[in-house]
């Protein structure tokens, strides 16, 4: 007989009241985001165009993805990979690059600082499969938790897998807590139960800024509505065109009425007072791609970002060098670097549990800690203006030869691999000279 417990009456209730219509709406939510950010925008433009249209058949669909473009530009976090060291032994160095590689721990980590612009809140697994550690990235449409006093006091994490089929009977749950992990059916009862490997949970909460009054930070619903009038005005642009782009002829005092057919060496008999001719349409083209220009405007602004990221000219500056020139944009990524240090740590602690229980008996000591040096996003310089640069500082001596060498050879380190390398390029340099004389 199956039993009921906690789990059960929490998902009870997340399938049956008043918190399944917020949950559904979240889910729903987050979904169409995911949908607008991977370029699977027409099914939802085709519904809208239903709404608006009599007969969208007429219309041709457009869209152009404004939405993964604005979150790239503001997930700058790692527009290049950090620095991250492990302070322990040479086995839990070796151990972390290991799982580093292993997981792709650069690649997911960019992917989730951009899913978090998109979603606000994520969640980042580190998980053990197929004999090595991974991560996966979750986004709150199939995810439901459970807090304590605070919004960041995660308690429990139930997450839903749809059946092959999508049949709701197919759905099961996987509820997660520090101390147990429960399979349960579509109904929500508990059908196992099994002590949690780690103790902790697996999970590491990654938002968009510090949460305040609910787990799911809000925000972002500006990009999607004027995502959906950006390509509600691209539509009608396209119908306009086809209707009004082109001129009508005219035949004046032909008499008969009707079509006449012309084209290449074709001759059209007139009267004496008869013309012939064309007439331009009055088609609102400028003012539809103005609106266009404008939407789009708007939405970097409001999102922080200078309106000419978003243009289409290219004699612009790139994303980099306008987050260089930008003060809010600087501070935006100041704010993150701060978040995503402390998600890093939380992560390497999560994994460590993960690690030692897999590996008992090659382990990550207690005492390991990470330390991250995120990559600074300074402008690209020519060679001269660089050189110049170091020479100046050098001859204020503020930096050393050693500096200028770490820099050129980001493969270096330590600064005493760089002063190694630094003895040998003299050592050289002085047997060149010998040779010559």
């Amino acid at each position: 007989m199956l039993f009921e417990s906690s789990a059960e009456a929490t998902v009870k209730r997340a399938l049956a009241g008043g918190v399944v219509a917020g949950n559904r709406a979240r889910k729903l939510a987050t979904a169409k985001r995911l949908d607008y950010y991977q370029d699977a925008q027409l099914d939802h433009l085709l519904a809208d165009l239903t709404k608006r249209y009599a007969d969208p058949s007429r219309l041709q669909p457009a869209f152009v993805n404004i939405v993964r473009k604005v979150v790239d530009l503001l997930a700058s976090t790692y527009f290049e990979p950090p620095r991250r060291v492990v302070a322990g032994t040479e086995q839990d160095q070796a151990i972390f690059a290991e799982i580093a590689e292993a997981a792709g721990l650069d690649t997911k980590l960019k992917a989730a600082s951009r899913l978090v612009k998109l979603c606000k809140t994520i969640l980042i697994r580190p998980v053990w499969r197929n004999g090595r550690m991974d991560i996966d990235l979750l986004t709150g449409n199939f995810l439901d938790v459970e807090t304590g006093d605070s919004p960041e006091d995660l308690r429990a994490v139930t997450i839903t897998h749809w059946g092959p089929s999508g049949r709701v009977d197919e759905i099961t749950y996987s509820r997660w807590t520090p101390d147990v992990v429960q399979t349960l059916n579509y109904r929500g009862q508990v059908t196992s139960e099994e002590p949690n490997p780690y103790g902790v949970l697996p999970f590491v909460p990654a938002w968009d800024g510090l949460p305040h009054d609910d787990f799911w930070l809000g925000g972002g619903d500006d990009l999607i509505v004027i995502q959906e009038a950006i390509n509600a005005q691209l539509t009608a642009l396209l119908y306009t065109c086809q209707q009004q782009g082109f001129g009508v002829g005219w035949v004046k005092g032909g008499g008969q009425g009707g079509q006449v057919t012309v084209g290449p060496g074709a001759m059209v008999e007139l009267p004496l007072d008869g013309a012939l001719g064309f007439a331009a349409t009055e088609a609102p083209i400028d003012q539809i791609l103005a609106v266009i220009d404008k939407l789009i405007g708007w939405v970097a602004v409001t999102n922080g970002l200078p309106a000419q990221v978003l243009t289409t000219e290219p004699n612009q500056q790139s994303g980099v060098a306008l987050l260089v020139s930008n003060r809010e944009l600087q501070e935006k990524r100041r704010d993150d670097l701060e978040l995503w240090r402390r998600y890093e740590k939380a992560i390497f602690s999560v994994m460590r549990a993960i690690w030692n229980a897999h590996n008992p008996g090659r382990q990550l000591s207690p005492g390991a800690t990470l330390s991250i040096d995120f990559a600074d996003p300074r402008p690209a310089v020519s060679e001269k203006d660089q050189a110049a640069t170091w020479q100046t500082l050098l001859g204020l001596g503020v930096i050393s030869p050693v500096d200028v060498v770490m820099e050129r050879n980001p493969d270096l380190t330590t600064r005493e691999e760089a002063l190694a390398f630094l003895l040998q390029l003299q050592d050289e340099n002085s047997q060149l000279s010998e040779r010559k004389l």
